[in-house]
């Protein structure tokens, strides 16, 4: 999220000085591409304080706003928490969604396969990961799962953060692991949705056809709309998409919202 205010103010800051994308790529003597500032912009890349340094005095920005804008450079070349598990613990196309996850005031999720990864119970995370990664070793495994149990810290916060999931009946159905596996994961499940900061919605399969239909996705919302947009991510077995433009994201919120008529929520729902 400091990266993304970041690359927000310094296109700002661009704007009020009137210079384009084009223009600063074109002064060489500052050393920044126009690829670089698209991506510095766009905060999809760490900040370094000598490019602020080099950027403010150029659109004529105040010392004071300098120094600020520096210290926040600082801050987006902070390892993120799961590094201490090394820095290949998480799929890179993954490790944005790492950082925007607590940041999130809310998170809308629907799940077609398997529980979502802030509700999985150890036992049932390993379980996913022994069957997509059947040739991985066990200490290997072992590491992804202490990542995503870690991960579920974010309700314990101040404010906690809101989830609220549809799942999918399927997934209440297949058995993940074996039978005790399951029955500790829809045991996490219900007292999850007995929490006030969470809501857990079944669709249930005799609903048919359905606007969901298409896949799993998660819509993170911020404490900030004006300043941070919502984003829609939908992930594949290799690589995921992170979706923001007004469109796109119209159109995951329109399928949540008209799926959850024929939901009925976890704690009334019964096979």
């Amino acid at each position: 999220m400091v990266r993304r205010q970041l690359g927000r103010r310094l296109r700002q800051l661009r704007g009020v000085s009137g210079m384009s994308v084009d223009q600063v790529a074109a002064e060489r003597r500052l050393g920044i591409s126009r690829a670089k500032l698209f991506k510095l912009e766009a905060g999809k890349h760490a900040v370094k304080p000598q490019d602020i340094a080099v950027l403010c005095a150029r659109y004529g920005v105040s010392a004071q706003e300098t120094d600020t804008l520096q210290a926040l450079a600082l801050a987006t070349q902070d390892a993120s928490w799961w590094h201490v598990y090394g820095e290949d613990a998480v799929p890179e196309w993954f490790s944005l969604f790492m950082d925007l996850e607590p940041a999130a005031a809310t998170i809308r999720q629907y799940e077609a396969e398997l529980v979502p990864g802030l509700l999985q119970t150890r036992d049932y995370a390993w379980a996913i990961y022994r069957a997509a990664l059947p040739n991985t070793d066990e200490a290997e495994i072992e590491r992804r799962v202490a990542v995503r149990m870690e991960r579920q810290a974010i309700f314990d916060g101040a404010p906690p953060r809101q989830l609220h999931a549809v799942l999918n009946e399927a997934v209440l159905l297949r058995t993940v692991g074996n039978e005790e596996v399951m029955d500790e994961q829809l045991t996490k499940l219900r007292d999850a949705a007995g929490r006030p900061e969470i809501t857990i919605d079944v669709l249930p399969l005799r609903a048919g056809a359905h606007p969901a239909m298409n896949g799993s996705f998660a819509i993170l919302d911020f404490p900030n709309p004006g300043e941070d947009p919502s984003v829609a991510y939908v992930e594949t077995a290799s690589s995921a998409a992170y979706l923001q433009k007004p469109a796109e994201l119209d159109r995951y919120d329109t399928i949540f919202k008209q799926t959850l008529p024929s939901t009925i929520p976890l704690l009334e729902y019964s096979p």
